[in-house]
C-alpha cells in the first residue's frame, strides 16, 4: 500500500493523501471539481467519495455541510484523514451502498461515476480499481435514480462522463427529471475526439441549455 502526500491540481494550498492502490486524481477529477458550484449554505453530497478529492474541492466554496458516501471503508478512512488534514470539521462520511442509500435531501450532488462497461480485464482487476472504474456492481440508472431522490427539488448535479454513452445519458436523466443546464465536453490535447463531458443538470428543472466552450487539457492543466 503505497500513500503520497500530494495536493489538488491547480489548488496547492490543499493537500490530501492518496493511495496507489485505489484510484487517484486524474483529469476527471480535475475538471469536475473545478466545474462544481457550491453556495455557502449548502449541503453537498458526494457520491462514490473516495479520498475525498471532490469533498475538498467542494469545500473552497465554505458550503454548511459536506456527505461523503462511500462503499468501500479504507477510502472512507482515507477521506477522513483528508478532511481533517485541512481542517474540515462540517463533513459526515457514510460507508454505505449507492444503490440504495437514502438520507437526507441535500441542495448538490458531485459524481465522478464509474462509467466503464465491465470487460474479461476489468473481472481481473483488483476490487478496489473495478468498483471505481467499471459500473457492474452501480449501473447507470440506479445511481441516477439515488441522486434522485437524495436530491432537493431544484437542486444542482455536477457530474463527469464518457462522451460516447451521452446520449444514454441524456435518455436516463429525462426519465428522472433531472434537466441538463450546462454542458461541456474535455479534450485531451493529443487525442482527436472528446473522452467526457461535463454536466450540470437540475432536479425538475426548466428547458434550456448552455454548451460551453470545450476545455482542452495537457498534462492535467487546462490549456488557455
Amino acid at each position: 500500500m503505497a500513500i503520497t502526500l500530494d495536493y489538488l491540481p491547480g489548488r496547492e494550498n490543499i493537500k490530501l493523501y492518496q493511495d496507489h492502490s485505489m484510484i487517484c486524481i486524474n483529469t476527471d477529477t480535475m475538471v469536475l471539481g473545478e466545474f462544481l458550484e457550491v453556495y455557502r449554505f449548502d449541503t453537498v453530497l458526494d457520491i462514490g467519495t473516495n479520498n475525498g478529492s471532490l469533498l475538498l474541492y467542494a469545500s473552497r466554496f465554505s458550503p454548511k455541510k459536506l456527505i461523503g458516501l462511500e462503499i468501500n471503508k479504507h477510502a472512507i478512512e482515507l477521506a477522513k484523514k483528508n478532511l481533517e488534514l485541512n481542517n474540515i470539521d462540517n463533513y459526515c462520511l457514510i460507508n454505505e451502498d449507492a444503490n440504495t442509500y437514502r438520507g437526507e435531501l441535500v441542495d448538490v450532488i458531485v459524481c465522478n461515476p464509474p462509467y466503464f462497461k465491465v470487460t474479461k480485464d476489468s473481472k481481473n482487476s483488483s476490487i478496489n480499481m473495478t468498483l471505481a472504474k467499471h459500473e457492474d456492481s452501480l449501473p447507470l440508472e440506479n445511481l441516477v435514480k439515488t441522486i434522485f431522490l437524495n436530491l432537493k427539488d431544484n437542486g444542482k448535479l455536477f457530474f463527469v462522463y464518457q462522451s460516447s454513452r451521452l446520449q444514454e445519458l441524456i435518455d436516463i436523466f429525462s426519465q428522472y427529471h433531472l434537466a441538463i443546464k450546462v454542458m461541456q465536453f474535455v479534450y485531451n490535447i493529443n487525442k482527436e475526439n472528446s473522452n467526457v463531458v461535463l454536466i450540470k443538470a437540475v432536479k425538475n428543472g426548466k428547458n434550456g441549455m448552455e454548451v460551453k466552450k470545450p476545455l482542452i487539457i495537457k498534462d492535467m492543466k487546462v490549456e488557455k
